[in-house]
């Protein structure tokens, strides 16, 4: 009964934040304008119509044939430079994909409780966005899980790596994973996806038994059955709720308004959040906090570098990851 109320008081929350934050929706980082122009050319010595506008010429990097107005014959046309507009700079657009970037693969991520996983290959010609109208704020705090990173995180999980083998920090990410079935199971339902709700619910019967409590995936070695990754978050999405601004969370990392509702909403469905009811919060943080650190350990630090390390602006190139990551998972 508490869980019923607490999503429907969830559900109200989220469709006042993003009446709220519609004025955001409707306005996004910066409006990036193509320059339009004309490409001309002559064949067998006869003159090209050119109409009034402009259009970038084929085959030539960063050249562009200049406006013509009008139809006219023998028309001339000047060529000039086109002055490369550098990714990433503050105030631009996250997110935005064009058909002649190359596909970017990005490994899974995870830069909090969240499961941000980062694991496909990003299509050239999809296009995402998001509206930043606190950017100053959360390039704050994105400083400052960056340094928690670099100087907290992963110095404890470097020496983790060392004292535990990575076969047995996959058992771990096995445990917990099979432990927040629930999450998975009601956000299936939410969505109508009752296949993926039967799938997760035989995953868990096969993992706790055959699996050993869920340190090992016989549901998936053995019998197929991959696992439904559905959260509160795209329940919203399915339900048209608006995204709203994007927000940097500490320690949480990157996430939207709805998203940020959505995590609320995963916590309560999460089984490991009634140990602050029986056992206290203290024990609860510190679960959790493993749980996030065994994550990291195997492979969510290194993704975590690999995509900010060679960007010129970090804090864009994270956001545009999770944008992108959040409209893949919308659509599955």
């Amino acid at each position: 009964m508490r869980v019923s109320s607490l999503l429907t008081f969830l559900f109200l929350v989220t469709i006042c934040l993003n009446g709220a934050f519609v004025w955001a929706e409707s306005s996004p980082l910066s409006n990036r304008q193509s320059d339009e122009t004309t490409s001309t050319g002559k064949k067998s010595g006869m003159d090209t119509n050119i109409e009034g506008e402009k259009s970038v010429s084929s085959g030539q990097t960063g050249e562009i044939v200049s406006e013509n107005k009008g139809s006219a014959t023998n028309a001339n046309t000047e060529s000039e430079k086109l002055e490369p507009v550098s990714a990433g700079q503050p105030g631009e657009t996250a997110g935005v994909g064009k058909s002649s970037v190359k596909d970017t693969n990005i490994k899974s991520e995870k830069l909090g409780p969240v499961d941000v996983e980062f694991e496909t290959t990003f299509s050239s010609t999809e296009t995402a966005s998001i509206s930043d109208p606190i950017q100053p704020y959360n390039r704050s705090i994105f400083v400052f899980n960056d340094k928690a990173y670099y100087y907290v995180v992963k110095p404890v999980y470097k020496g983790y790596n060392k004292a535990v083998p990575e076969k047995a920090r996959v058992s771990v990410r096995n445990f917990f994973s099979n432990i927040a079935m629930p999450v998975r199971f009601f956000n299936c339902l939410f969505q109508g996806e009752f296949k993926g709700a039967g799938t997760e619910l035989a995953r868990f019967v096969i993992n706790t038994t055959f699996g050993v409590a869920g340190f090992s995936d016989p549901a998936k070695s053995l019998f197929h059955l991959e696992k439904q990754n559905r959260d509160f978050g795209q329940t919203l999405a399915k339900y048209k709720i608006g995204t709203g601004p994007f927000v940097e969370w500490p320690f949480i990392g990157p996430s939207s308004a709805r998203d940020t509702v959505g995590f609320v909403g995963d916590l309560a469905l999460n089984p490991l959040t009634l140990l602050s009811f029986f056992a206290g919060p203290f024990v609860s943080t510190g679960v959790n906090s493993y749980d996030y650190m065994n994550e990291v350990s195997i492979d969510k630090g290194e993704a975590y570098e690999s995509i900010t390390k060679p960007a010129i602006d970090p804090y864009i190139a994270l956001q545009d990851a999770y944008v992108q990551n959040r409209i893949k998972r919308i659509k599955e």
